[in-house]
């Protein structure tokens, strides 16, 4: 079984890194589709944005993988919004509906607790998530949302670094100054890079929980059993730089192929064509 995991970016390497614990025997390929150097998804308008994201899946459409994991929460967003929502060449999980189910079943069973939902600016300011909660039955008053753009790019650079605490700090400020009582607040890190660093997230925010969909979105998948060990590989649009990658890897003691891949990555720009 080959199984894809793709992010714009090194956040989906943790939900790869979890799928790789799980054990079995298959491929796992993990696609950076960041499309250029110097212009992130983020960057883009809302149409081009689609657009691009279309060519980045049929790039890792021709790879044939079995299953398409998006571990990115903006591009599953989008990839909601596409011509490629339903496409029958590979079945898609995304992120978005481990998000709604781990931050609904929160709130669900905390009924005097509320929800701060956590992310990039695109994934805040779509609404999804908070409309996806809505129609679940959650009151809108119990949600809000925080948009933490940079902070991403921040944790890739160096997670341990004290500019990564000082943008959290920051966003506590902001939050704090529009919402009374954070402590009655659990934090849903709407972006899977934000888990990298939770102990930071509960140093400054003492939340009433941290709810991490990275942790949810495999609740129901894993490879086939058996004892050929899962192969990994990392792809990538881009090139990485050394000290993002050195970074980056310690994250990944504990899945030693994992942070290996990310070391030994295969740079293909011709991926797709952004333009």
């Amino acid at each position: 079984m080959r199984i894809a995991v793709c992010d714009s970016g090194l956040g989906g390497l943790d939900i790869a890194a979890r799928l790789w614990k799980k054990g079995g025997t298959g491929e796992l390929i993990y696609f950076n589709v960041w499309p250029e150097v110097d212009r992130g998804f983020g960057k883009m308008s809302p149409e081009e944005r689609v657009q691009v994201w279309e060519r980045a899946f049929d790039g890792i459409m021709e790879y044939a993988p079995d299953l398409l994991v998006i571990g990115c929460n903006t591009l599953s967003v989008v990839h909601r919004r596409s011509g490629r929502a339903g496409d029958l060449r590979c079945p898609v999980l995304d992120i978005v509906d481990a998000a709604v189910d781990v931050c609904g079943t929160f709130l669900r069973n905390n009924p005097g607790k509320k929800l701060l939902i956590l992310g990039t600016a695109e994934t805040v300011n779509s609404g999804c998530y908070k409309n996806m909660l809505i129609d679940s039955g959650i009151a809108p008053e119990r949600i809000s949302g925080l948009p933490l753009p940079g902070l991403a790019t921040l944790i890739e650079q160096s997670p341990d670094s004290p500019e990564v605490e000082a943008r959290i700090a920051a966003g506590y400020a902001e939050a704090a100054a529009a919402t009374a009582d954070l402590q009655s607040y659990a934090l849903g890190l709407c972006c899977t890079h934000f888990g990298y660093v939770s102990p930071v997230w509960e140093k400054i925010f003492r939340p009433a929980a941290l709810l991490n969909p990275n942790e949810n979105i495999l609740k129901k998948l894993s490879f086939p059993p058996g004892e050929g060990g899962i192969k990994v590989t990392f792809i990538s649009k881009i090139p990485l730089p050394g000290s993002k990658i050195g970074a980056m890897k310690g994250l990944f003691a504990a899945a030693p192929p994992v942070a290996e891949a990310l070391e030994q990555y295969r740079y293909t720009p011709d991926l797709y064509q952004v333009r």
